[in-house]
């Protein structure tokens, strides 16, 4: 059964980091010359050895544009876009966690999946427009990206273009039954991009001629990817556990589909410019419950890697009280990044419950795609009492059989109204 959070901070507090010139240093040697052997390892710097200055508090979605700004959820549900602190945008139509901005950071654009259209949004003037429209609602949800050049959009749908899109060139991407389309992403220079669908990766280029791609594991969703900085390659995050959401960062040669596993029990990859990579993982090692409730692990390491994987800052973080995971995304520029983590105080009825999915991004178990998940989920042994927040019927959805062992899918509340479990 899920339970709605009670008195949840929709808030993240925010730390804008400047990395400034990243660089790696040159050593000139005499010809024949060793360079001394090092003592002891060499030690890596943590975040709070960089400049920061604390941010507007809200959900963080994505940067926008190349120009440093970024999109923001304060209030948990409508989009607002930022510069600096400085709030930019008119009040913003849209809730929907898939949002994208135009290079230049004027504008964003988003589907409207129930009404089956998608919306251009100026973010200083608040003028919209529609750009395409599809049959939806879907129940898998619409697959789409447009290039960072916006000139071509991608999509799982069939789209119809509007006179608002002027010259947009529309590339369809195939989806098939048990193959359905994960995640789909532009190479900064928009000139190729890759599908992830349930266990194959496909590379096209700018006209969706296919020119590599291969395999990924079985069962394990692409919930983060990227293209490195020369474009041979794809980072790719992997999470086959669902339930802790954990995963694994691979790399893949795009030319011949070489992956290698660079790092294992990661919760959050994210790729930002000039190859820069931010890493979340869980440090300890808790016992994992036999049943399919989550376990919280305890401290955490925030990395930030470059495109060699080289270690570059890392800090461990211990998770307090009232305190999510952390999370860390670096700029377009790499200038500057993001350290962020959600203040909350989340309801817990205790033992015989277990927390399952939170409040926040999550990948949707229906549809297979990141998804905004606005409550929290519990699970408790089959058969356990779960006591009424309200005197009322419950309902249990039997036409599939699988449903018929499931927790109730709704109640009827004591004044007739109806609600979902």
């Amino acid at each position: 059964m899920r339970f709605w959070p009670v008195d949840v901070d929709l808030r993240s507090s925010f730390f804008w980091i400047a990395f400034g010139l990243l660089a790696t240093t040159t050593v000139c040697l005499a010809e024949g010359a060793l360079p001394a052997p090092s003592a002891k390892p060499p030690v890596v710097p943590t975040f709070e050895k960089l400049p920061h200055t604390p941010l507007p508090k809200g959900e963080f979605i994505a940067w926008c544009g190349d120009r440093e700004r970024y999109l923001l959820a304060t209030d948990g549900q409508y989009i607002d876009a930022y510069d600096g602190s400085t709030k930019i945008s008119a009040p913003s139509p849209t809730g929907s966690r898939w949002v994208q901005c135009g290079a230049d950071g004027q504008y964003i654009i988003f589907p409207e999946e129930d009404d089956g259209r998608v919306r251009k949004f100026e973010l200083e003037t608040g003028k919209s427009a529609i750009l395409a429209t599809f049959d939806g609602p879907s129940r898998q949800g619409i697959g789409i990206a447009f290039s960072p050049d916006m000139k071509t959009v991608a999509s799982d749908q069939l789209l119809q273009l509007t006179a608002e899109a002027g010259e947009l060139r529309t590339i369809r991407v195939p989806a098939t039954f048990g193959q359905r389309v994960y995640k789909i992403v532009w190479s900064p220079d928009s000139s190729k991009f890759f599908v992830a669908y349930s266990d194959t990766v496909d590379v096209l280029d700018a006209q969706g001629k296919s020119i590599g791609g291969g395999k990924i594991r079985k069962y394990a969703g692409v919930t983060a990817g990227w293209f490195d900085a020369e474009q041979k390659s794809l980072f790719l995050f992997l999470v086959s556990d669902d339930i802790q959401g954990i995963g694994d960062l691979v790399r893949c040669r795009i030319a011949d589909w070489r992956c290698v596993q660079l790092k294992e029990r990661v919760e959050q990859a994210a790729g930002g410019g000039k190859g820069l990579i931010g890493i979340v993982g869980p440090i300890d090692r808790p016992r994992l419950p036999d049943d399919d409730s989550s376990v919280l692990y305890a401290r955490y390491a925030v990395e930030l890697r470059d495109d060699s994987f080289r270690l570059l800052f890392r800090q461990e973080f211990t998770r307090l009280a009232g305190r999510s995971i952390p999370r860390l995304y670096v700029s377009p520029s790499a200038a500057t990044a993001v350290l962020s983590w959600r203040l909350n105080n989340p309801y817990n009825p205790g033992p015989p419950f277990r927390q399952g999915s939170g409040y926040g991004m999550r990948s949707d178990p229906f549809k297979g795609k990141e998804k905004f998940h606005a409550g929290q989920d519990f699970r408790v042994p089959l058969g356990t009492p779960i006591p009424a927040a309200t005197p009322g019927l419950q309902i249990v959805d039997c036409r599939r059989a699988s449903q018929c062992d499931r927790p109730a899918t709704g109640f009827v509340r004591g004044d007739g109204s109806i609600g979902r479990a």
